[in-house]
């Protein structure tokens, strides 16, 4: 493919359009949510003759370095491909493959270390597990697997619909909590932000600054420019559940939940969560992403609402 070139720092109306139209399409890889991480990103892009046929946006730590790691808060950062133009699976592999081998290549001219946190849509690794498969000893990516859990609510019409779905215990802690509490979408992003606080201290962790401000600007940016809501549980006037759910044109994205440890017991959590899924039901969503289930107790949490279990990967290039 003689044709292809690299542009390492694409336009961002140019770099949008491409995202939303990508088969990897994901908020995190837009440009308002990436501004929003307050850090340095390159915009890269593989052109076949004048069309874009893959990228990735190359994220910088607070350092000035190169990220080598996923970055905090992003569940995706990797690679996306353009919508193939084959009508047959092999063609559009082999096509597939020789642009993202030339890709990566090209890539590495450039960044030395680096690291892709892909898309649950991204099926074939091959071009990354197979880096200098010859020749090892010029360095190799370390491909590492992760999950996701994704809701598919494509098909369903209400909250009827979805209730039947879900784990007995969920559908018994929203009935209670339903009695006693009240869902209200906030605008304010201190609630979210002392409760996020209040669930880690339950934990004995305290959050870093850079956590700190990293979730304020993740959210004050979705709010204002409108591609995230917050929704909170409130026991009378007080809140004590709050989560803050990002969208695309077809997805939606729980990103930050957090509860007040004394009311724990109310089933806050599960009743913020069905409000918020509700919401994307009734606004024609496709899916809801929950950003990894890749601990058992949070895992399981998500995996309770019928979620199925997704695989990603990392590429890391050190």
């Amino acid at each position: 493919m003689n044709d292809l070139t690299i542009n390492f720092n694409e336009d961002k109306e140019v770099w949008n359009l491409f995202v939303r139209n990508s088969p990897q399409s994901n908020i995190f890889s837009e440009s308002n949510f990436l501004d929003s991480l307050n850090i340095k990103y390159d915009l890269t892009t593989c052109y076949l003759k004048n069309k874009i046929v893959c990228g990735a946006p190359i994220l910088y730590s607070q350092d000035g370095n190169v990220m080598t790691t996923q970055f905090p808060y992003t569940q995706y950062h990797g690679l996306l491909l353009a919508a193939s133009e084959y009508n047959n699976s092999h063609s559009r592999i082999t096509n597939e493959f020789k642009i993202v081998n030339f890709y990566i290549k090209e890539i590495l001219l450039k960044y030395k270390k680096i690291c892709f946190s892909n898309s649950w849509r991204l099926n074939d690794l091959r071009p990354f597990q197979w880096f200098n498969y010859n020749n090892h000893e010029k360095g190799n990516f370390l491909v590492n697997l992760r999950y996701t859990g994704v809701l598919s609510i494509d098909n369903l019409k209400s909250l009827n619909d979805f209730l039947p779905l879900i784990r007995s215990v969920r559908r018994q802690e929203y009935k209670k909590a339903s009695a006693s509490l009240i869902f209200k979408f906030s605008d304010e992003v201190k609630i979210l932000d002392d409760l996020h606080k209040k669930t880690f201290e339950r934990q004995n962790i305290t959050r870093s600054i850079s956590e700190e401000e990293l979730l304020k600007s993740i959210t004050q940016s979705a709010l204002k420019k409108g591609y995230g809501k917050i929704g909170v549980a409130y026991l009378k006037s007080q809140p004590i559940s709050a989560a803050l759910f990002l969208q695309d044109k077809k997805s939606a994205y729980y990103l930050f939940g957090a509860n007040h440890p004394n009311y724990r017991n109310l089933g806050s959590g599960t009743f913020v969560m069905i409000n918020m899924i509700n919401d994307a039901i009734l606004n024609n969503y496709s899916e809801i992403d929950f950003c990894g289930v890749n601990s058992p107790n949070r895992g399981d949490f998500k995996i309770s609402f019928n979620a199925e279990i997704k695989p990603y990967f990392i590429c890391d290039y050190k």
